[in-house]
């Protein structure tokens, strides 16, 4: 009996025996998927480390243009000791840095934050690409990664590598082309009216649009009506605007003819919605202004790079206009400067610089009374149209100086505050000149000072005063230079220096005769240009029709400015 008992123990332990020791080899060798707390064992009998995932997938929901979404997941060691893991990131995705994640992580486990942000900040549209960048945060380092994706279903996997096994972690997102509530999107949020003569009206639009999926209802009013305290609309400064209006879409933003006094550029500058930006190290912005101090308002962008600001020809510091995201920030350069004429320089260092323009200070800036500013409509519910809110000024009851004031929109989707300034000029300040034309065969030559000029009209027939430049130093206007060709008896005119596409062989410089606005400003008017190409001459009327010369070979030639 005992020998019977004996041989079966002995089977059975010999049956067995490869089963325990396969799984001992079966724990050592295999690579337990996330979640699986599977353990492996070193020669002498101590757990090895093994790496685990609490979860599989992270899901961030759904996303539209200016939306982010966060998530988390955790690493945890089951073995022994400690663990040294890293990633690269998702596989596909371009790193802004170069620098991978990477950490250790022991027994407790180590969160993984991810950071989801929606880039495209444009209204409701179709969308070609969605601009995306991950953020992943975790072992007390952070790791950022870009990529563009199409709208719809996004499902992307991260690898953690370490000598405890690879997890490979997935994301999803849902990314449509509007945000999931209503989102309220006014732009420009700073105007620069101008200046304008006591008693004159200006008139500006604003744009609202909603970027998300339910119906927005916004209202717009003044800080007043809204409930603002006074003490939180003081207003330190006067923003300058650099927009040129007749540069958008051109491409290109004139090195010459500024829409604003005392702004000077150099090197090539190209346009994007009418203001200047440059993307070479040979670019650089001048402006002259008379204030205690200056800031400056650019747009930062993933193509951005530094640049070199100084005064008065002093270095004052080096910035950055390199962002993950596309916004618009403002930078205080000097507050402290003597109330005297002084000059802001910034030179590119070789990154993408878009200036939108300045604030200055020193100057007060002047609250209007009551019914200074009509704003029509007020009011308004959009889904995915545009709405535009006009923004009138009336100066009747202004005495000279520089206005200030903030127009409040508030709606179910956010807040927006648009500050507009307007300068009134004084009543004894002559803001326009007369331009008188004179004809000689068929060259049309106009001028604003006929007694000065009494030796070049000889000649020249006057058909009167047909339209009216501004004085030099109106804002919102610039140089109209002229030039003349003896050989082919023509004179040209341009707010371009360089005369724009138009080519200046034979022609002589002979200056500037006033100010011209390059955006519509109160009161003005289109000058259209004319031209004759059998006769290779300029003609230059505020008659769209031409005054009847496209009967006679000319053809229209574009418009040069706006005139009053």
């Amino acid at each position: 009996m005992v020998k019977r008992y004996f041989l079966i123990t002995t089977l059975c332990l010999v049956i067995l025996y490869p089963c325990f020791f396969g799984v001992e080899i079966l724990l050592a060798e295999s690579q337990p998927s996330p979640g699986e707390g599977v353990f492996s064992r070193t020669g002498n009998g101590g757990l090895q480390p093994v790496l685990t995932v609490n979860t599989r997938e992270v899901d961030l929901g759904a996303l539209g243009p200016g939306e982010e979404a966060q998530g988390v997941f955790y690493l945890k060691n089951i073995g022994s000791g400690s663990l040294d893991w890293s990633t690269e990131g998702p596989e596909g995705w371009t790193r802004t840095e170069s620098q991978s994640l990477s950490g250790v992580v022991g027994e407790s486990p180590e969160p993984i934050k991810m950071h989801l942000i929606f880039f495209n900040g444009k209204g409701p549209g179709k969308l070609l690409n969605c601009s995306l960048l991950l953020r992943l945060e975790g072992g007390g380092q952070m790791a950022s990664f870009r990529r563009e994706a199409p709208v719809g279903n996004l499902r992307e996997s991260i690898r953690i590598n370490s000598r405890g096994g690879a997890r490979t972690i997935f994301f999803n997102a849902r990314l449509s082309e509007l945000t999931s509530t209503s989102l309220l999107d006014v732009e420009p949020l700073r105007i620069d009216f101008g200046a304008v003569r006591p008693g004159e009206q200006i008139t500006r639009r604003v744009q609202v649009t909603n970027r998300g999926k339910e119906p927005l209802k916004w209202k717009a009013g003044l800080p007043a009506k809204k409930g603002r305290r006074e003490t939180e609309l003081v207003t330190k400064g006067r923003y300058v605007s650099f927009l040129n209006e007749a540069a958008v879409g051109a491409g290109s933003y004139p090195t010459a003819g500024q829409p604003r006094e005392g702004l000077e550029l150099a090197g090539p500058w190209a346009e994007e919605g009418g203001y200047p930006v440059s993307r070479s190290d040979r670019s650089i912005l001048r402006y002259r202004f008379m204030g205690t101090g200056i800031s400056l308002f650019i747009k930062k962008t993933p193509e951005g790079g530094p640049f070199t600001v100084f005064i008065d020809e002093q270095f004052v510091n080096f910035l950055d206009s390199l962002s993950d995201r596309r916004e618009r920030v403002e930078i205080l350069i000097t507050d402290d400067q003597p109330e005297v004429s002084h000059s802001l320089a910034i030179v590119n260092g070789g990154g993408r610089v878009v200036v939108e323009g300045v604030r200055i200070f020193g100057k007060p800036v002047l609250k209007g009374p009551s019914g200074w500013i009509n704003i029509f409509p007020n009011s308004g519910m959009t889904t995915r149209e545009t709405d535009y809110v006009n923004i009138v000024l009336n100066a009747n009851r202004l005495t000279p100086g520089v206005y200030g004031e903030q127009v409040i929109f508030t709606s179910n989707g956010g807040e927006a505050d648009v500050e507009v300034f307007l300068e009134v000029a004084a009543v004894t300040q002559t803001l326009f000149l007369d331009v008188h034309r004179y004809l000689a065969g068929s060259d049309y030559l106009f001028s604003t000072n006929p007694q000065a000029e009494a030796s070049r009209l000889q000649g020249y027939r006057h058909l009167g005063i047909v339209f009216r430049l501004f004085n030099p130093g109106t804002p919102g206007t610039t140089d109209f230079f002229r030039w003349f060709n003896p050989v082919k008896g023509d004179h040209f005119y341009s707010s371009d220096l360089s005369g724009g596409a138009k080519p200046l062989s034979g022609y002589l410089f002979e200056g500037s005769i006033g100010n011209i606005a390059t955006f519509r400003l109160a009161g003005t008017r289109e000058l259209y240009r004319w031209y004759h190409p059998g006769k290779g001459v300029h003609f230059y009327t505020t008659d769209q029709g031409g005054e009847g010369l496209g009967k006679k070979g000319y053809r229209f030639d574009g418009i040069a400015g706006f005139v009053r």
